[in-house]
This record gives C-alpha cells, sequence and structure tokens, in this order.
C-alpha cells in the first residue's frame, strides 16, 4: 500500500521521557502497521498511515507496571491528525472516519 505523505497522522513525543516514551513507541509500533520513526534528537516524530491506535495496556506491558493515559500529556508536545477517542484505555488519531 502506498500511502501519500498528507495521509499519515501521529505524535511528537519527547525523549526526555526515556523508557516511557520507549514503551509508548513499541506500542504503537506493535499495534500499527507500517509506523515511521524520525528522530530529531529532543523529540520523535511517530508516524502511521491513516491511523494511529495506542492503548494503555500495551503500554503497560512493555513497561513492566501500571501507566495511565493520562501521562501521555506528559510527553506528548503535538499531534497531527484528529483525536478521534481518548479514554483511560487507548488514544485513536485518525483523518476521518471512512478509514
Amino acid at each position: 500500500m502506498t500511502v501519500d505523505q498528507g495521509q499519515y497522522v501521529g505524535m511528537d513525543l519527547d525523549k526526555n521521557g526515556g523508557p516511557v516514551v520507549d514503551a509508548i513507541v513499541e506500542a504503537v509500533q506493535a499495534d500499527n502497521a507500517g509506523v515511521e520513526l524520525v528522530d530529531f534528537n529532543i523529540y520523535v516524530k511517530v508516524k502511521s498511515p491513516l491511523k494511529l491506535l495506542l492503548r494503555r495496556e500495551k503500554v503497560e506491558e512493555v513497561l513492566g507496571r501500571d501507566w495511565s493515559m493520562d501521562e501521555l500529556h506528559i510527553y506528548m508536545s503535538s499531534y497531527f491528525g484528529f483525536i478521534e477517542e481518548w479514554d483511560e484505555d487507548h488514544l485513536l488519531i485518525r483523518w476521518n472516519r471512512a478509514d
């Protein structure tokens, strides 16, 4: 599948988050096909074609401890796409519901 650059959604994560940011990235990669990472030294851009799903359960599995989706506010400096859903269990970003 070829994806136009305008069809990517994602987030920028502050790398000062260390292992938590690493766990978020790993969780995103596990649940989304075609994820691309762009390292800007102080932050990492996480891009996913068409939609991006982040599940609390997956982050906890990678971290090995409890983790709250509210913590994402600390590490996510920006995002692109529309936040369609965000609750205590998951975050879903995409451009529209037709995806």
